[in-house]
């Protein structure tokens, strides 16, 4: 797949994940509490925008040439802010998203929903969504930045 068409592909999933959350939020709202099957719902949803976000930085990473290759998403964004194309504080929210997927799927015994609902009530996914469908442009310095990444 190339480049623009993973994009948009990543615009496409974001914005369906996103309008099954906002539904939710216009519940949460009108101060209903959301039942299992709606916990379940804003769990994936939540957990498909957050992956696609690592794919989303990895994809930027490769195709602008980075020539190391990253497994861990915290890893992505560190060099998406090395590299100036992220900020440091988007960074660190994506990072913090990243720790509360891996507590809602491995750590599902111990996960309080109350978060999630929190996460939902302030809209905070609506950054995460905002970075996916920002659309990307490197300038010269971030591209090169980028191509001779190295630790």
């Amino acid at each position: 797949m190339k480049f623009q068409e993973y994009l948009q592909r990543t615009i496409d999933v974001a914005t369906v994940e996103k309008n099954v959350l906002d539904q939710l939020c216009e519940l949460l709202a009108t101060g209903k509490k959301l039942d299992q099957i709606q916990i379940r719902a804003a769990k994936s949803a939540l957990q498909v925008l957050i992956e696609n976000t690592i794919g989303k930085g990895k994809q930027i990473l490769k195709h602008f040439q980075c020539p190391m290759v990253f497994h861990k998403g915290k890893e992505v964004f560190w060099v998406l802010t090395e590299s100036g194309v992220i900020e440091e504080n988007l960074q660190r929210i994506l990072t913090q998203s990243i720790g509360f997927r891996n507590s809602m799927i491995h750590d599902y015994l111990n996960f309080d929903e109350k978060i999630l609902v929190d996460i939902l009530i302030s809209e905070q996914h609506l950054i995460i969504y905002n970075f996916l469908i920002a659309p990307v442009e490197l300038d010269e310095t971030q591209k090169k930045r980028i191509s001779t990444f190295t630790y």
